[in-house]
């Protein structure tokens, strides 16, 4: 029975400090999901912590790199976005990205 204890206690313990589950995804690419209006384009609920960036083109903004990684699927840190929604706007009118933190599309 003394031999069954140790082992089963082994592993009680292993998966109560997370040995056996998956590490979260964290990113600092913000990809872009909204229409290209410009209150879209500036609204941080339309943009969202990916894992790889999928962007290629110049037409459209297609996402942001900011400082701070967050979760996959997380909106961005509000002052870091703030900072950066003006350069967003301006990426969409001149089909060109306005600093080397904005990616484009089509």
């Amino acid at each position: 029975m003394k031999k069954l204890v140790l082992p089963a206690l082994a592993i009680a313990l292993a998966f109560g400090t997370s040995a056996f589950t998956a590490k979260k995804v964290n990113s600092n690419f913000y990809a872009y999901t909204g229409s290209a209006s410009q209150a879209d384009i500036q609204n941080i609920n339309n943009y969202v912590a990916t894992a790889a960036n999928p962007c290629s083109g110049a037409q459209d903004v297609c996402g942001v790199t900011l400082s701070t990684s967050r979760a996959v699927g997380q909106t961005p840190v509000a002052s870091e976005f703030n900072a950066e929604k003006a350069n967003l706007w301006s990426s969409q009118q001149a089909h060109s990205p306005a600093d080397p933190n904005i990616d484009m599309k089509n």
